[in-house]
């Protein structure tokens, strides 16, 4: 009941994950990332559990293809999950269980991975990536909305959409941006809504943290 996409910036090395489902609060169970080191997705029958053994096979230097082959061989139950990985140098992979729910689909390139279960249309997942790909250049958050809508507008899942989570990791061992919209009517709107609101101080709330004297003054609207 899910779609999302994985992400790197090919200049900054930041990584960054889009997911959306028609169950409530998704971004908790299902997009992770980690600075220098990688992207994960974890979904369909979903057990987050999988993502700390990708990154720790990661962490010790090896591909994106070895973090899912050690989450599969980590999960007793393999096929029902759907897993995708980007890792530091932008190698791609992911796997679907065979028994992953409805029509699914799976696209691996460099820099990009996306995957979806229960689709209205099983080659969204490559028209995302694809849309990833095109918007090289862009802010790493904006090209994952962007190839999310995509899928959006191909008729997403087939359940109505109710959650989405977008997450992205530059240089810091904390989240640049991490947004999530557990219910609604609408979350693609809603998030592209609220990442409007939140593009202008994303950065202000990275300075604060790593160089507070050179941050805007205290007293001022949106200070915490």
């Amino acid at each position: 009941m899910t779609f999302s996409v994985a992400g790197r910036c090919q200049t900054t090395g930041a990584f960054g994950v889009i997911v959306t489902s028609s169950s409530p609060s998704v971004g908790a169970r299902c997009p992770w990332a980690k600075t220098g080191v990688g992207a994960i997705l974890t979904q369909n029958v979903t057990d987050p559990r999988l993502a700390s053994i990708g990154f720790s096979v990661l962490d010790n230097g090896f591909d994106a293809q070895s973090a899912i082959r050690a989450m599969k061989d980590a999960s007793p139950y393999p096929e029902y999950r759907q897993i995708a990985v980007v890792d530091a140098r932008g190698n791609s992979a992911a796997f679907t269980g065979n028994q992953a729910l409805g029509v699914h689909g799976e696209f691996c390139d460099k820099n990009v991975a996306s995957i979806g279960n229960l689709l209205s249309d099983p080659t969204i997942p490559d028209a995302m990536g694809r849309e990833f790909l095109r918007t090289e250049g862009q802010p790493l958050a904006e090209r994952l909305i962007l190839a999310i809508e995509k899928g959006f507008q191909m008729g997403g899942e087939l359940d109505q959409e109710h959650s989405i989570g977008l997450l992205v990791y530059t240089d810091e061992p904390f989240a640049y941006v991490d947004l999530r919209i557990d219910y609604s009517e609408n979350p693609l709107e809603d998030l592209k809504k609220l990442w409007e609101i939140y593009k202008p101080q994303a950065n202000d709330y990275k300075v604060r943290a790593v160089v507070p004297e050179l941050a805007p003054s205290y007293g001022v609207k949106g200070d915490e």
